[in-house]
């Protein structure tokens, strides 16, 4: 996630409870914003609040980034549905960067020219030099120009995790997409079996021969996010470790609440 955004989000959160609460003061915000939250939507410890608050109010970096979790709950806080929906209302500003994403541009152009002025010298040289009685190796040129169209389209292949999983997109729209993650190069099994998902003890965590079908990962707040691959998280790094009964049996509740709607 974009961390100004996320810095944004936290300063929108505690300006709207000053206006709410009579009280100032960072404990006293925080434990309201949190029992808001925890009684409309779903629990969040007041300390996650002050977290937030040390690191992107008062410019603390003693604690981490808050959790992907925190921040839809924080969205939720300012009447938006999630951090998705948040970003459509409030799209990540991008006016600063103008002058280097433009020589990026301007870099790429010049290197597609040159690699089409490459391509068509090197085909020229292969339909000159086919046969020895001048008649154009169609066979191998055609063989030549496949081979190119496969090589850029592997070579423009890219996707952004999305929130709940990952979706395709261009490589050249930037270091981070409109969800404020990381571009990265396309992997077809995480693309296609990487998703994020919330459980209740019903979910089919085992195979019928006990092999995992979920995977977790703990933040230092004790929240955990569900997985449907092992690997690493899509958006901080952290090897995921796969399901335990223990972990189900702790952390898993019995049925699913308002605020436990499945992630598609």
């Amino acid at each position: 996630m974009n961390e100004k955004k996320i810095e944004e989000i936290v300063l929108k959160v505690f300006d709207k409870a000053k206006k709410e609460h009579a009280s100032h003061s960072r404990y006293a915000l925080s434990n309201y914003i949190a029992n808001t939250i925890s009684e409309k939507h779903r629990y969040i410890h007041p300390k996650t609040l002050e977290r937030a608050y040390d690191r992107y109010i008062d410019k603390k970096k003693k604690h981490g980034p808050a959790s992907a979790e925190s921040i839809d709950l924080f969205c939720k806080y300012l009447k938006k549905e999630d951090y998705k929906d948040y970003l459509e209302c409030n799209p990540i500003e991008e006016l600063t960067e103008t002058v280097g994403f433009n020589w990026k541009w301007i870099t790429t152009i010049v290197v597609v020219l040159s690699v089409v002025l490459l391509v068509k010298w090197v085909i020229g040289n292969q339909v000159s030099w086919g046969d020895d009685d001048d008649t154009p190796n169609t066979e191998n040129t055609e063989g030549f120009r496949k081979k190119n169209l496969e090589s850029q389209l592997i070579s423009s292949s890219c996707m952004t995790w999305a929130d709940s999983l990952f979706v395709a997109v261009a490589c050249d729209i930037g270091p981070y997409s409109k969800y404020g993650t990381k571009v990265e190069s396309l992997d077809k099994s995480r693309l296609t079996n990487m998703k994020k998902v919330q459980v209740t003890a019903a979910y089919d965590f085992f195979t019928d021969d006990d092999k995992p079908l979920v995977w977790y990962y703990k933040n230092n707040e004790g929240e955990i996010e569900y997985f449907t691959a092992p690997g690493l998280h899509p958006t901080n790094g952290e090897t995921l470790r796969k399901i335990t009964t223990h972990i189900i049996k702790t952390y898993v509740p019995l049925h699913r609440d308002r605020a436990s709607s499945f992630i598609p």
